[in-house]
């Protein structure tokens, strides 16, 4: 297991996609003609991201936004935002699309679009990456590698950081993996329209939900890595539950709360690990 920084106990990571429409379009390409679903995703950027941002600044906390290129470039005054306040910016494809038959130098010519997007918001690179829909092809590891990536955050299969390998050897790449019980979309997302989900949770049954599980990462030493969408969980009281948890494992010693960035560039010195 990599070593935290001295002085650490647990991780926890707060990502948000910030998918806005393309959430919508990539579900279904018909949501391109529905005004109404088009709005729901607009609510993220409109409403659910100053709301979180302001939340996250009130407890002193930076956070990691995966966010597609073409929400960048339709809502660049809230991603400049985003990224003046301090928070990371990350690559999550350009329309939150995903192909389980694209090439490598067909994703390769897309990543580079997409990079140079964020780019012109942050003056550099991302490092970090999410694949839409969370799905990983055979070249990724590699194409990830060869782009100077620093981690991904796709995987669900161990509750720490970890190198992945190709070949049977380990590369500089970091998998911050995570899981569908840390998603919101699991308890909030709601839609009609196929492919159906009908997840209405209350607030107060995912915090419970996320801080038993965080209470137990927390006593084990390991990470607790969230994912929220801005157009779900920027309602009210919803960032209320996030500050409450938040509150939460502040008040736990040695709990460090950062960016996955941060904690990538203290674990990427450990290379080739143990």
């Amino acid at each position: 297991m990599l070593k935290w920084p001295d002085g650490v106990k647990a991780v926890a990571l707060f990502t948000f996609d910030l998918d806005a429409e393309t959430l919508w379009f990539s579900r279904n390409p018909k949501n391109w003609e529905s005004t109404q679903n088009r709005s729901r995703g607009a609510y993220g950027p409109n409403e659910g991201v100053p709301r979180i941002l302001d939340m996250l600044a009130r407890n002193d906390v930076k956070a990691t936004f995966f966010i597609p290129g073409w929400v960048i470039e339709n809502y660049e005054k809230i991603v400049r935002r985003i990224h003046e306040e301090g928070h990371e910016i990350a690559y999550h494809g350009y329309l939150h699309e995903f192909s389980d038959t694209i090439t490598y130098d067909e994703e390769n010519e897309l990543m580079e679009k997409c990079e140079a997007i964020i780019k012109n918001i942050t003056g550099k690179k991302p490092v970090g990456h999410r694949s839409p829909m969370g799905e990983v092809l055979p070249h990724s590891f590699r194409l990830l590698k060869d782009r100077g990536y620093l981690y991904t955050a796709n995987m669900m299969d161990w509750d720490v950081p970890y190198f992945h390998n190709i070949d049977g050897n380990k590369i500089p790449l970091l998998e911050f993996p995570s899981e569908w019980y840390y998603d919101d979309s699991s308890y909030y997302f709601f839609t009609l329209q196929e492919p159906a989900r009908r997840g209405i949770t209350s607030a107060r049954t995912l915090f419970e939900i996320w801080q038993d599980e965080f209470d137990g990462l927390y006593e084990e030493g390991k990470m607790f890595n969230t994912i929220n969408h801005p157009q779900i969980s920027g309602r009210p009281s919803r960032v209320k539950t996030l500050e409450k948890l938040i509150q939460h494992m502040k008040s736990k010693p040695g709990t460090w709360i950062a960016r996955i960035d941060e904690v990538a560039r203290h674990l990427i010195e450990q290379f080739p690990g143990d």
